[in-house]
């Protein structure tokens, strides 16, 4: 029986440290790119690191989750370039979980919608 118990809870925590990894990515703040492209490169983004990474859509859409806030500092952005779309983040912009952009065939931005994290409405 004791066996039986040992396993349930072998089971029960690795399923909570799944749960958890899961979340932790899941819950970043993420901006998606909606564009009538199916496939196709989108643009690029620099990170706070200086990285360039560049941003291919995938079944219209292209996902770019951001560095986690904590790491960042005050006077650190995220830059992000496209045809008509320029955007910078500073650590105080990142009130969002969810961004969705919005782009015509040109990659010309057309509109985007914010979903916040705790009051989960779109602005």
């Amino acid at each position: 029986m004791f066996a039986r118990i040992k396993k349930h809870k072998k089971i029960s925590v690795v399923i909570l440290v799944a749960l958890s990894v899961w979340l932790y990515q899941e819950l970043r703040p993420t901006i998606i790119f909606h564009t009538p492209q199916e496939s196709k490169y989108l643009g690029k983004i620099s990170e706070i690191d200086g990285c360039i990474e560049k941003i291919y859509t995938e079944k219209h859409i292209a996902r770019y989750r951001l560095p986690y806030k904590w790491q960042w500092k005050e006077e650190d952005e995220v830059a992000i370039f496209f045809s008509n779309y320029g955007d910078v983040l500073h650590k105080d912009d990142l009130d969002f979980w969810r961004k969705d952009v919005y782009l015509d065939e040109d990659k010309n931005y057309v509109r985007h919608t914010k979903r916040k994290y705790f009051r989960l409405y779109e602005e």
